[in-house]
């Protein structure tokens, strides 16, 4: 299960919608014991200079980035949040050839710069195919 406060999932949502027609991204940081509670989030820029209206990709510095800073917090790097700009909040094909399956995948979807539904995944072992989390959104 992930949880998440309402506020951080509306700081998602002001990401998705400022970069609106195109992909946003980012990563979920936060700690594990029974549950992955998301404590921050961190906004990456969107390194994809192709098709950033169905893509993105994170630069691996910005990845080691977003560990230490997880690290120096005493947190851990749970995952990566994305949009999905006029699509189901379902991972794509292309989410699948570059997941890992030891991080939460929250997607948002997004239409006309209104955040419709949100999703959490989680890729099989075999990285053969997502599995959903539950996402709990408290206050």
């Amino acid at each position: 299960m992930v949880v998440l406060t309402r506020e951080l999932l509306q700081l998602i949502a002001n990401h998705a919608q400022s970069t609106y027609p195109e992909e946003c991204c980012g990563f979920l940081i936060g700690t594990t014991i029974t549950e992955k509670w998301v404590r921050r989030v961190l906004p990456a820029p969107n390194s994809n200079h192709q098709s950033r209206t169905n893509r993105y990709s994170i630069d691996p510095v910005e990845i080691v980035r977003a560990d230490e800073t997880a690290q120096r917090e005493s947190l851990d790097l749970l995952g990566i949040y994305h949009s999905h700009p006029d699509a189901p909040p379902q991972p794509s094909l292309i989410d699948r050839q570059f997941a890992w399956p030891t991080y939460t995948y929250l997607i948002v979807s997004i239409d006309n710069r209104v955040v419709k539904e949100v999703g959490a995944w989680q890729l099989s072992k075999d990285e053969c195919n997502f599995r959903s989390e539950d996402l709990t959104i408290i206050e």
